[in-house]
This record gives structure tokens, sequence and C-alpha cells, in this order.
């Protein structure tokens, strides 16, 4: 046995090892992997791209190598990167299908409750513009379109507010949040421009991960998490 003095500075003790190395995408399995090879050493580790779980961490009382990992890479859903991918001005054709392939997720207009008709007839209302000779904002904060369609004049009532609903993360299709979405919109050489802007999409990003986080420390007694 070699002295404390002898022994080089990154010696490291001889111990029994059990290492894990495993990679798990659905939480359900993440969380039932880890209630099974969990120890009193076990924490949960997370950041904006991955949950780690380590089962041999450090403790005050035993060093360890902190290797044996179980790691869930967070992964977004279509429905996220595509609604990312329109934070940004928008052809009336551009919104006209961004509506419709969210059309599921749209929940409220103007913070009232949205029906599936209100969608449709929005999208029907907006497809059809030929030509927009006016954009307002009634005194409900509404837009008022006055506009031109095939078979004449017409006007168009448009919420400023869209707030949709529908999980960030392919991890946890049941975990789903609400993503209140403010519209502008503007008449550029009697062409439809709209923008969707989402004042607090990163925020909520990681408002998600560390509710993700939370249910699945629900699920693991005696389990600690930290931030990355």
């Amino acid at each position: 046995k070699l002295d404390d003095a002898e022994r080089p500075i990154h010696f490291k003790p001889t111990i029994a090892r059990h290492v894990l190395n495993q990679n798990i995408i659905n939480k359900l399995d993440f969380v039932l992997f880890v209630n099974e090879y969990k120890t009193a050493a076990t924490k949960l580790f997370y950041n904006d791209s991955q949950i780690k779980a380590v089962f041999n961490y450090t403790t005050k009382d035993t060093p360890d190598y902190g290797d044996s990992i179980c790691s869930m890479q967070l992964q977004t859903t279509d429905d996220y990167r595509e609604f990312k991918k329109h934070q940004s001005k928008l052809t009336q054709k551009e919104f006209v299908r961004f509506l419709k392939r969210m059309e599921p997720y749209i929940v409220a207009f103007d913070n009232n409750k949205a029906d599936d008709m209100d969608i449709i007839e929005m999208a029907e209302h907006l497809q059809a513009i030929k030509t927009i000779d006016s954009v307002q904002r009634n005194a409900q904060q509404k837009f008022h379109l006055d506009v031109n369609i095939q078979t004449g004049k017409d006007s168009v009532t448009l919420p400023r507010v869209i707030t949709f609903a529908f999980p960030i993360f392919k991890n946890d299709r049941d975990l789903t949040t609400r993503f209140e979405t403010e519209l502008f919109l503007s008449a550029d050489d009697g062409s439809l421009a709209a923008e969707l802007i989402c004042y607090n999409i990163d925020q909520l990003y990681e408002e998600s991960i560390r509710e993700l986080t939370n249910s699945i420390l629900a699920d693991i007694d005696d389990v600690s998490a930290f931030q990355s």
C-alpha cells in the first residue's frame, strides 16, 4: 500500500467498475433506465441540448469517476422547427400555408378560444385576397383589411394575437407549451405581408427544459437535478 506522500498527483484508487454509457430518446424509457441503475450518488444534469444522469458522481464521502451515464439528447419536434422558422416576414401565400400547416395547434385568437371553423374561415379569406387597399387597426385592436377578391370588394378582420400550443420536444409529446404570437400586417404595393413574433420563444424553450426535467424527477425518488 502506497503512503499518501508517495502517491502520484493523478493517482486513482482501484475500485470495482460497473460503467454505463447509454443514450435514450424517450422520456419514459429514460426514467425506467435511471430507476433501474440509480445509486445513492446519482445526479441529473441538464442544459439546452440534453438531460444526463450520472450514476457514480463523487459525493462528499466517496470519490468516484463520474463516468457511468445515461443521456437523453433533446430532440425538437417538426412543429417547433416549423413555428420558429416562420418567426419572420411572410408573403400572403407563405402566411396562408403556415396557418393551414399549424391549424391543429392554434388554440386562441386575441385570448379567446379558437375553433376549427374560425381558423379555416380566416385561411380561406386570406387565400381569396387578390389585392389590398388598406390595413387598419380597429377599436378592439384587430386588423381590418379592405381587399379586392375575384367577385369584387370585401373586408376581412384578423386577430392581433394568435396563440399556439404544441410540444417542443419529441422526447415527451405530452408536454405542450403555449406560444402567444403577435401578428403584424402591412400592404406592400397591394400585396399582403405578414410577420409573426413570439417575443419570449427562447424563454419558453428554457422553461420547457426545466419542466421536462422536473417531470422526470417526479418519477425518480431521491435524485437531484442541476443546470449544467
